[in-house]
């Protein structure tokens, strides 16, 4: 059997040429698989714009009616003018009509002791109404109309000039967006006013829908895939909340999203409550009032029934949009997680990419990622996106893998390079040339890789070396150097060559203990809860933390995955925060203790719990203080190469000025260094891992030649045949199986004549031998095991049998697939 792999992005052009029929008709332009800029649908003037309401399923702000989605459109005028059909963009969001004050004093106060109410909250001034509005937004107007594509907004219910009431998350998130789709393919109603009868239609939508966006606006594409509605056929959630409950806790603890210190769900209803003031006292007593406050429990952090009907992940069974998700490692808003957990979730269900960069909050993959996707997926063109790499990473500059080519000959004023090889080179990615003047100064300039259309031959999107006397110098050396825009491809997120390597820590916490994978230190250390300070400046020094360190790298490490900690610790106290933080060493502290932000350079990862939902996310019991427990967390998924000359550090400590509760200072925890060890995903597993620490932990072991052993005991028989009596006779032997193998087959054959028949001379019997076939299987080494066999045949009482001996002689196998 073959196993045949294709890697790269399609380099084939494609142009959409129109038929007699249609050749009055402006039409789209695909090169190498992705839609171009036509300059007769890039007339802003001319573009149609539209605004209208559709009208839901729903009645969310109950007021006897259903709710009516506001909306706006922008498409090339051509839809008009030449009747062309277009597919459509989407993004749908609760922030295009204004949100509400941030200033602190609106948030929750964190400064209270664990397990005990909070002080009540105030909320902030209501968002001022203008219901003379007539836009929405234009965010991919430009991007996506000159591409032959309409672009389409509308506004979140009970925000703007959509009715409704928000619910950040509830069930009209889902189907506000999904009315929209059943709009443009004809299945719902939209009207010209926000209470009017006149109907207008989409007749120039195709019904092909993507939507995108980020952060609220990348969450909400999802919840309308969630729906399974027909049309909706690609989503690009940025940086996407995928679970309120995720947002808001963290294993059982109340959290708050990084530079939003108090922030819960119910502010996050103040932020977006923008709709109809005549509705808004309704939503604030149904919604705020009487379903958040009531459900959120800020007290215990538990999760509910209130919390998992806002988790996209129990959601996704009709899922069936293509969907390329991005987001940033270094996110601490909208923590990474969140579009992990949902592509590991439709790994296999839909076409999926992912998209990861090294940056914050927010970060679309780069335009030709997009495009290609949207082209395939709303045109149909076959551009072959989905054998294209299924995870991009944007890596480190320092760690950046090596995609070169080698100039050959001196080369100007041309589009079109020849290079040595471009078996490095990408479709997509930029290209940084050495172009050398007149005067024989080199400075780097950069173009667009349009195609490869050969193995020598690099098409870019403008030429170089054009003015007089320049020059791509042969030999000179052209690179892809890593960014946002120039991604590295990817198996798969994890690096399929990722795997767990455990790290145990020794004693000296209170300085810098040890970390690697040799047994666990024994004994207890312990660390005085301070939460005055932020972690940024205690890393190097500090009674409130324990930290434990790798040697220094001699060789980098890369980590891609999801870390998990197992920590054995006691606190003195019934309630305790537990915040994890995986470093690079050395690391720099931050200004100020009480900044609002530290250096992420050197954070690799972190992660906060609750001890008292040690066992899950709910039903927490309080800690008997000094009493150890078990506690078992996730870190958030990194992609990071910690480079050689680094250490990599554990930090424990509890409570963590930026993204915790602040209770009073004083508690202790302590950590058992024999029950607590942490799980990295290491590219290159173990051997990786020795090898950039020195090897440090040496082993011991032998080799098991490969073996496969059977021996037969005595010859099975039957005894004497009576004739003319019906019975069934038993014969019974027994082999001795040796396997070294993953798995292994004992079969027995009958390769002679008349097979499976025992015979006499010329003679055989009515009836065939039972017991031939596989015998036993294992999926596991097993030595000197007994295996019993046995053997039946049946005999009737009219069947004719020839004196002397019925035999066979068989064939045993031992057999393996995996050696």
């Amino acid at each position: 059997m073959g196993i045949r792999s294709r890697v790269g992005l399609l380099a084939a052009v494609l142009a959409v040429v129109p038929t007699a029929a249609a050749s009055a008709q402006t039409q789209p332009v695909f090169v190498n698989g992705q839609a171009q800029v036509v300059p007769a649908f890039s007339v802003s003037a001319d573009w149609i714009r539209q605004r209208l309401w559709v009208e839901t399923e729903f009645d969310s702000d109950g007021d006897g009616k259903r709710d009516r989605m506001h909306v706006d459109v922008t498409r090339p005028a051509q839809t008009n003018t030449e009747n062309l059909k277009v597919p459509v963009v989407y993004e749908t969001s609760p922030y295009y009509a204004g949100t509400a004050s941030t200033a602190s004093q609106y948030f929750w106060n964190p400064n209270h002791e664990l397990g005990t109410p909070p002080p009540p909250r105030t909320s902030p001034p209501a968002i001022s109404w203008n219901p003379n509005r007539t836009s929405i937004s234009t965010s991919e107007v430009n991007t996506w109309v000159p591409r032959g594509f309409a672009v389409v907004h509308s506004e979140s219910p009970g925000t703007g000039l959509s009715q409704g009431c928000p619910t950040v998350g509830g069930s009209n998130e889902n189907d506000g967006p999904k009315a929209v789709v059943d709009w443009l393919n004809g299945r719902a109603k939209g009207y010209t006013t926000i209470d009017g009868t006149t109907e207008v239609a989409a007749s120039w939508s195709t019904g092909k829908v993507g939507m995108t966006g980020t952060s609220y606006n990348g969450t909400l594409p999802i919840s309308a895939a969630t729906t399974g509605v027909d049309g909706l056929e690609a989503i690009i959630p940025i940086a996407p909340n995928t679970s309120y409950y995720h947002y808001y806790r963290s294993n059982g603890m109340v959290r708050n999203p990084g530079g939003w210190v108090g922030e819960d769900i119910d502010y996050l209803f103040d932020y977006i409550n923008s709709g109809d003031p005549a509705r808004r006292q309704y939503c604030i007593d149904t919604v705020r009032e009487g379903l958040m406050k009531v459900r959120q429990d800020r007290t215990t952090g538990d999760s509910n029934d209130f919390w998992a009907g806002r988790d996209q992940l129990n959601q996704l069974a009709k899922v069936k949009a293509a969907t390329l998700m991005a987001h940033a490692f270094n996110d601490w808003n909208v923590v990474p997680e969140h579009s992990v957990r949902i592509a590991e979730a439709l790994k296999g269900k839909v076409p999926l990419q992912q998209f990861y960069h090294q940056g914050g909050h927010g970060g679309a993959p780069p335009l030709g990622l997009r495009n290609r996707w949207f082209t395939r997926y709303l045109y149909g063109v076959q551009n072959g996106v989905e054998n294209d790499p299924k995870a991009w990473v944007t890596r480190e500059t320092a760690a950046c893998p090596p995609r070169t080519a080698t100039v050959t000959g001196d080369q100007t004023n041309t589009a079109t390079l020849t290079v040595g090889s471009t078996s490095q080179l990408q479709v997509g990615m930029t290209l940084t040339i050495p172009q050398t003047n007149a005067a024989g100064t080199t400075a780097n300039v950069t173009r667009a890789i349009l195609a490869i259309p050969s193995a020598t031959t690099v098409l870019l999107d403008s030429a170089v070396a054009t003015a007089a006397g320049d020059k791509v110098a042969g030999g000179a050396t052209v690179s892809i150097v890593c960014s946002t825009a120039n991604p590295t491809p990817y198996g798969d997120y994890p690096n399929p060559a990722s795997k767990a390597v455990e790290l145990r820590p020794r004693a000296g916490g209170n300085t810098t203990g040890g970390l690697s994978v040799a047994p666990a230190g024994t004994g207890t250390e312990k660390l005085v809860d301070d939460v005055s300070c932020q972690p940024g400046n205690f890393v190097n020094a500090g009674p409130q933390r324990l930290l434990y360190s790798t040697n220094f790298l001699t060789a980098p490490v890369h980590l891609s995955g999801t870390p998990r900690i197992k920590v054995r610790m006691a606190a003195s106290k019934a309630a305790a925060n537990l915040s994890v933080y995986l470093v690079a060493l050395p690391f720099t502290p931050s200004l100020t203790c009480t900044s609002t932000t530290i250096n992420t350079s050197h954070v690799i990862t972190r992660g906060w719990a609750d001890p008292q939902n040690r066992g899950g996310i709910s039903g927490g019991a309080p800690l008997v203080p000094g009493e150890f427990v078990d506690v078992n967390f996730n870190l958030q998924p990194t992609d990071k190469v910690v480079l050689a000359g680094q250490q990599l550090a554990l930090m424990v400590f509890s409570s963590d000025r930026l993204f915790t509760l602040r209770p009073q200072p004083g508690t202790e925890v302590s950590v058992d260094l024999a029950g607590t060890s942490l799980s990295l995903p290491v590219v290159g597993g173990s051997e990786a891992f020795l090898n950039a620490t020195g090897g440090d932990e040496g082993t011991v072991g032998g080799t098991v030649p490969a073996t496969l052993s059977l021996s037969l005991g005595a010859p099975a028989s039957f005894g004497a045949f009576t004739p003319g009596v019906t019975r069934e006779y038993t014969a019974s032997t027994d082999a001795t199986v040796v396997s070294t193998a993953g798995d292994a087959t004992l079969s027995v054959a009958d390769t002679g004549p008349s097979p499976g028949y025992l015979l006499n001379g010329a003679f055989k019997l009515a009836q065939p031998l039972q017991g031939l076939g596989v015998v036993k299987t294992w999926s596991a080494p097993t030595s000197n095991e007994k295996v019993p066999i046995t053997f039946k045949q049946a005999i009737g009482d009219k069947e004719p049998l020839r004196t002397g001996s019925y035999s066979k002689t068989l064939t045993f196998t031992l057999s393996t697939t995996n050696p």
